[in-house]
């Protein structure tokens, strides 16, 4: 028995309204790196979410929060994230695949930097409110405006 078009509509903009909260969860990430605690960034992380870098896996939020301690204590530089070609896949109610490209700047005492790379991460959506359960950071390039980066 198929479903009747308002069945249909309500799934397809629950789909749109799960979406668009995984987006705009990528938006308070990237905010929140702009000035971030450790605490705070592992706040948008389910309770048994995992962080996915080139150095490993960090399990659950205080592994989270252990990784991002590790970079965002003293002698970190100061950073401003930006997110491109944000692309929105539904998996499941409830579950958003949200791919996209990432560039920073980033300013220290006697350089500044850039970088660049993707996220792919897997957003669980429940009661109105959007929590990674899986962030992957592959990391392009990370340089200094003086080195550039050249294809060698």
């Amino acid at each position: 028995m198929s479903e009747s078009p308002l069945e249909a509509l309500l799934e397809r903009v629950a789909r749109l309204e799960d979406a668009e909260l995984a987006r705009n969860l990528l938006h308070a990430y990237a905010e929140i790196l702009d000035d971030p605690t450790p605490e705070e960034v592992a706040a948008l992380f389910t309770e048994d979410g995992v962080l996915s870098v080139p150095a490993g896996d960090f399990v659950g939020r205080e592994g989270i929060i252990a990784f991002y301690r590790d970079r965002l204590g003293p002698g970190a530089s100061e950073k401003r994230h930006f997110l491109t070609n944000v692309r929105t896949r539904p998996l499941e109610p409830g579950l958003v695949e949200v791919a996209s490209y990432f560039v920073f700047t980033a300013r220290e005492a006697d350089a500044s930097g850039l970088g660049w790379g993707t996220y792919l991460d897997v957003i669980e959506v429940a009661d109105g409110t959007a929590l990674f359960r899986r962030k992957t950071i592959t990391p392009h390039v990370n340089t200094d405006l003086v080195r550039g980066w050249p294809a060698h």
